[in-house]
């Protein structure tokens, strides 16, 4: 039996980081192999439960060690895990994760990653040296894959494949549909716009996104504000509901990744700030309007053939209500579209995975 450590931003509450682990899990365990896997969780107890998965503290590092020492493969994926932009120290733990491995003569592969931004010249130099001697490389665009590369990694060491989540068949709708009556009055006869939203660090946009509201709303609908990452997103929208005349359906209780999944499949067009909302918008063929915050954002987009409207630094209202009017006035085109995207980028993870179960042997 093959021992496998996952590494990752799970347990935060995060629901695109929960979605990648599900994604993850579901191909791991059909593996035609017997494997055991364990995930490094900041809320192990918690991600035990939601997965059925063996868990540890990833906060704990003797543990953490102990687990690596044990195992015999190292799975870092997915996710932005290697960037300075949240913050200057999470580069070093995920770092730290690798060179324990290495120490310990372990297999490492990464997974799925999205690169950067990387600002400090020996944070890119530590990120070459792991990923020149780690089994397998995939990340989820070129964009990641150019990074990486101008790092010094070696180019053909490195995959362009897909985020994980992209592999999700569609949730159904039914669920959504019962959340929206549970929050809200909703009218099932009216067109529905999803909000998921994201606080900004440069300013406070709940007025600007009241404004994009006013504006859907000279014609009737109904709007859904959901959080994906619930502590930080739950306090923008409870000021949007406060500082909007109308009456809104706000999404303010934590759900799994099958429940908001089916929230976005139940919206006529996805609004979102956040990257893993609008891949949920591709898998769901839900027509979505993006919003810029992080390269991540313009690198999926436009692989769905799609840009993104404005920067949630410089939003511009008026375009926006005319772009979400585009799209749910193409909706069926918009539909088709995504749905021929989404199975090249399913179809692409579909072939690089088995290349990964030839590894865990």
């Amino acid at each position: 039996m093959k021992k496998l450590v996952i590494s990752g931003y799970h347990g935060f509450g995060n629901i695109g980081d929960e979605a990648i682990l599900k994604a993850m899990l579901a191909e791991f365990n059909k593996m035609d192999r017997e494997i055991e896997l364990t995930v490094l969780s900041q809320r192990p107890e918690e991600t035990s439960k939601n997965f059925d998965v063996n868990t540890v503290d990833r906060s704990s590092i003797f543990k953490v060690i102990k687990t690596i020492y044990q195992s015999d493969i190292l799975i870092s994926g997915g996710g932005s895990l290697l960037q300075e932009s949240t913050g200057r120290l999470s580069i070093y733990y995920y770092l730290f994760i690798y060179f324990v491995a290495m120490i310990f003569k372990k297999k490492i592969i990464i997974f799925s990653h999205g690169i950067g931004p990387i600002y400090r010249r020996r944070s890119k130099k530590l990120v070459q040296f792991v990923f020149n001697r780690a089994s397998c490389i995939s990340v989820r665009d070129k964009y990641s894959k150019e990074e990486l590369i101008s790092y010094g990694v070696k180019p053909y060491r490195i995959d362009v494949t897909a985020d994980p989540v992209i592999s999700f068949k569609k949730f159904g709708s039914k669920k959504g549909y019962e959340l929206f009556h549970t929050y809200g009055n909703f009218d099932p006869n009216l067109r529905t716009i999803g909000f998921a939203v994201k606080g900004s660090k440069i300013k406070d946009v709940s007025d600007d996104f009241v404004k994009v509201i006013n504006g859907l709303k000279e014609t009737p609908c109904n709007i859904v504000l959901i959080p994906f990452h619930y502590s930080e997103d739950l306090s923008l929208i409870e000021k949007i509901v406060s500082k909007s005349p109308h009456q809104l359906i706000s999404i303010n209780e934590k759900h799994n990744v099958s429940e908001i999944f089916s929230i976005v499949e139940a919206v006529d067009v996805l609004v979102s700030v956040r990257l893993h909302a609008l891949i949920f918008a591709a898998v769901s063929e839900t027509p979505m309007v993006g919003i810029t915050y992080d390269p991540k954002i313009d690198a999926f987009l436009e692989s769905i053939h799609e840009d993104a409207i404005c920067s949630i630094d410089d939003m511009k209202t008026d375009l926006l209500v005319s772009s979400i009017h585009h799209h749910l006035d193409n909706g069926e085109e918009i539909k088709n579209r995504l749905k021929s995207d989404v199975f090249k980028y399913k179809v692409l993870l579909t072939k690089y995975n088995s290349n990964i179960e030839a590894m865990i042997d």
